[in-house]
C-alpha cells in the first residue's frame, strides 16, 4: 500500500519545479504566514525534523485533476507522477523560498488577510557568531529589499544590490542549495574592498558558514510516505483526511468534484445552477451539495439492490438489500451516474419544498432536521406519482413526523437514511409499517425541555400547531403561508414572561419558556400583549375582533381553542390548570401527527413539574 523513505530536499524541489509533484486540485490555496516561513527555513537551516511528506502515485484508480504547487512556472501542462497529500504548506514555502526567481507571496504575520511579497535571507554572521541561536539567522525584507521603520523615514537594512547584501553578509535564500557564484562573487567585495573583513578573513568566514549551514541545507532530507498507485479512492482520501490536520478537512463534495474534474465535468458548476434553483424555496436553503450527493447515492444503492432482488428470484415482499449513502458509495460515483440521478433529484427536492409548506414549516430555520430532507427527496423521487393519492401522503405524513417527535435524526444518519427510503417506500407499496414509526415516541416529560429552536421537537410542534388549523389572533383567519408571511407569525408566550417574573408566586424559567406555554401569535399580536397578564390582554384583544363585546370575547375563544389552549383559564390567569390542560393537549396532538395513542396523558407529569416549582393547582 506505502513505502516511506528519505528523500532528499533539493530532489523533492527538482520534482516539484518540473511538475513531477503536483497538487490535487482539490487541495485549497492556502498561504503560511511570514513567519511561519521564517520557522521552517531556520529548522532546515539547522537540520531540525519538520514532518513527513506525503505523495501518491498517479496512474491508478484515482485520477485527479491537478495542478503545479504555487509558484512553479512553464510546467502548467506537465502530468503529474506523485500527487501531493500532505505537505503542501512546507513544500510551496521551500519551493518558492530556495528556487523560484522571485519573491515569496505569503501574509502579512500581523494581518493574516493580507498578502505582502518578501525576500529571505540567511544572515551568516548570526549563523556563526556567538548569537547563532537568535531568531535573527533568517531576515525577512519587503519586496523593495529596504527595511524600514517610522513610517518609512528610518531605513533599518538595505539590501537593494548585490554590494549591500555582501556587504551585510546577507546570504539571499535562493543562492543557499546553489551558491558558488554568490560566495565568489563575495569574496571578490571583501578582498577588493577599503574596509577589512570583520573576521579578517572571508574565506574562512564562508567556509565556516559552508559546513554550519550550507552543507546541512544541501544534504537535508525529509521522511516521504509513498502510497502506491494500486490504493482504492476511498483508501485515498482516507489517508489525506488523517494526515491533513493543519488545514481545514475537506469535504466529500470537494473530493468528488476532484475526482469528476479529471473527466472534464465540473461538479461544481452543475452543483451552483441546481442549488440557486432549490434555494428560491425558502425551506430549502440548507441543501448543499454533501447532502445532494447522499440523496444520489442512496438512489444509486437502491436502483441496484432493487435490480439485484429482481434477478435472484426472492420474493418481491422481501426488503432491498445493500443501500447506503456512506462516503465510499459518493466517492463511488461515476459522471454518467450522477447526472442519471441529478434532473430527478432536484425535481424531487422541490416536491419536498411542497411537502413541508403543507407541514406549514416555510423557513429553513424551522426545518426541525435538515438531515430528514435526504430521504424525504429520494422517496419522492423513487414513489413518484405513488405519493399523490391522499392516503399514500397520509403515510408519509406519520413517517415524517416520527421522525421528529422520536427525535430519530439527532445522531449518525446515513444508515437511519437507508432504512427509512426501504421501510417508506415498501409501506407506501402494501408492506409493513416501518420500525421508527413503531419506536417513535416522545414522553410527556420532554415538553418541559422544549424550550428554544435548537430543539427538532420544538421547532415541529411550532409547524404543527399551526397545522392543525389553528387561526390568527387578530382576524381569526386559518393560518397559510401567505398569512405566515404577511402577519410575521412566529411563536411567542401565551403567559409573558415579564408577568411571570413578576406574579406571586413566581413562576420558574423552565415553566413558561416550556413550548407549553408558547404558541403561533403574529407580530402585532405579540406587541400588544406585551408584558400583561392574559386577563387584560385578552380585553384589548375583544375588541379588535369585532364592534360588539360579547361578538368579540366568543371569536377569541374559538381563536384560543384553536390553539388548544382553554380560554377560561387564560381569562382567569391561571397558570397551572392551563399549563396542565395544554400540555395534555400537545401530548395528543403530537401523537395524532404520528398515528398512535399516547402512552400516558402526561397530566401527573405536568402538574407535578408544577409543584416542584411551587405551584399548585386542582386539575380534574
Amino acid at each position: 500500500m506505502f513505502i516511506a523513505d528519505s528523500i532528499c530536499l533539493t530532489k523533492l524541489l527538482a520534482d516539484v519545479s518540473t511538475s513531477k509533484i503536483q497538487l490535487p486540485d482539490f487541495q485549497r490555496d492556502w498561504i503560511w504566514d511570514d513567519d511561519n516561513i521564517k520557522e521552517l527555513l531556520i529548522s532546515i537551516a539547522r537540520g531540525y525534523p519538520i514532518g513527513a511528506i506525503m505523495v501518491l502515485d498517479a496512474g491508478g484508480e484515482v485520477q485527479f485533476k491537478c495542478r503545479p504547487i504555487e509558484g512553479v512556472k512553464n510546467h502548467e501542462d506537465s502530468k503529474a507522477g506523485q500527487y501531493l497529500l500532505d505537505g503542501q504548506q512546507r513544500l510551496t514555502s521551500l519551493f518558492q523560498s530556495l528556487m523560484q526567481e522571485g519573491p515569496v507571496e505569503t501574509l502579512d504575520r500581523r494581518d493574516k488577510d493580507k498578502k505582502v511579497k518578501r525576500w529571505y535571507f540567511f544572515n551568516i554572521q548570526a549563523f556563526i557568531g556567538p548569537i547563532a541561536d537568535s531568531e535573527d539567522v533568517i531576515v525577512s525584507i519587503p519586496e523593495d529589499k529596504i527595511e524600514t521603520k517610522n513610517i518609512g523615514r528610518e531605513v533599518i537594512r538595505d539590501l537593494s544590490s548585490n554590494d549591500k547584501e555582501y556587504e551585510l553578509h546577507m546570504m539571499p535564500s535562493g543562492e543557499i542549495l546553489e551558491p558558488s557564484k554568490w560566495i565568489l562573487n563575495y569574496n571578490k567585495f571583501w578582498n577588493s574592498c577599503r574596509t577589512e573583513h570583520p573576521t579578517g578573513d572571508p574565506n574562512d568566514f564562508l567556509l565556516k558558514f559552508d559546513s554550519k549551514v550550507i552543507e546541512i541545507v544541501k544534504k537535508y532530507k525529509l521522511p516521504v510516505i509513498c502510497l502506491d498507485n494500486k490504493n482504492s479512492k476511498e483508501d485515498a482520501c482516507k489517508v489525506f483526511e488523517k494526515v491533513n490536520t493543519g488545514g481545514v478537512s475537506l469535504t466529500v463534495f470537494e473530493l468528488l468534484t476532484a475526482f469528476f474534474a479529471a473527466n472534464e465535468f465540473s461538479l461544481r458548476k452543475d452543483w451552483n445552477s441546481r442549488r440557486e434553483k432549490l434555494h428560491e424555496f425558502d425551506v430549502l436553503e440548507g441543501i448543499e451539495g454533501d447532502l445532494f450527493l447522499q440523496a444520489v447515492a442512496l438512489l444509486k444503492t437502491y436502483k441496484r439492490g432493487k435490480e439485484a432482488l429482481a434477478l435472484s428470484g426472492i420474493p418481491s415482499s422481501d426488503k432491498i438489500q445493500g443501500v447506503s449513502c456512506k462516503k465510499r458509495d459518493i466517492l463511488s460515483l461515476s459522471v454518467d451516474e450522477y447526472n442519471y440521478w441529478a434532473d430527478k433529484l432536484q425535481k424531487g427536492f422541490i416536491k419536498v419544498a411542497k411537502f413541508l409548506h403543507h407541514q406549514f414549516i416555510f423557513k429553513s430555520r424551522d426545518l426541525p432536521y435538515k438531515a430528514q430532507l435526504v430521504p424525504l427527496a429520494a422517496i419522492h423521487v423513487e414513489l413518484d406519482k405513488k405519493l399523490e393519492p391522499a392516503n399514500a401522503r397520509k403515510l408519509l405524513e406519520k413517517w415524517f413526523w416520527s421522525g421528529i417527535f422520536g427525535e430519530s435524526y439527532g445522531g449518525a444518519v446515513e444508515t437511519r437514511y437507508a432504512r427509512d427510503l426501504v421501510d417508506v417506500v415498501d409501506w407506501v407499496n402494501g408492506g409493513q409499517t416501518p420500525a421508527m414509526i413503531g419506536e417513535a415516541n416522545l414522553p410527556p416529560e420532554r415538553l418541559l425541555s422544549l424550550r428554544s429552536r435548537v430543539s427538532a421537537a420544538y421547532k415541529g410542534l411550532y409547524a404543527l400547531q399551526m397545522k392543525r388549523a389553528a387561526t390568527d389572533w387578530r382576524t381569526g383567519q386559518t393560518l397559510s403561508i401567505e398569512i405566515w408571511n404577511d402577519n410575521r407569525i412566529d411563536i411567542h408566550h401565551i403567559f409573558p414572561k415579564v408577568w411571570c417574573k413578576k406574579v406571586k408566586p413566581q413562576i420558574h424559567q423552565k415553566l413558561y419558556d416550556s413550548i407549553i406555554n408558547k404558541t403561533p401569535i403574529d407580530a402585532t399580536t405579540n406587541r400588544r400583549i406585551g408584558g400583561k397578564k392574559p386577563s387584560l390582554y385578552l380585553q384589548s384583544l375583544e375588541r379588535e375582533c369585532t364592534d360588539t363585546e360579547d361578538e368579540g370575547a366568543s371569536k377569541l375563544r374559538n381563536i384560543l381553542k384553536s390553539h388548544l389552549i382553554n380560554p377560561e383559564f387564560l381569562y382567569k390567569d391561571d397558570f397551572g390548570k392551563f399549563f396542565v390542560a395544554r400540555g395534555v393537549e400537545l401530548i395528543q396532538l403530537i401523537n395524532e401527527a404520528m398515528g398512535k395513542q399516547p402512552i400516558s396523558s402526561g397530566k401527573d407529569v405536568f402538574r407535578d413539574a408544577l409543584g416542584e416549582y411551587g405551584i399548585s393547582t386542582q386539575v380534574e
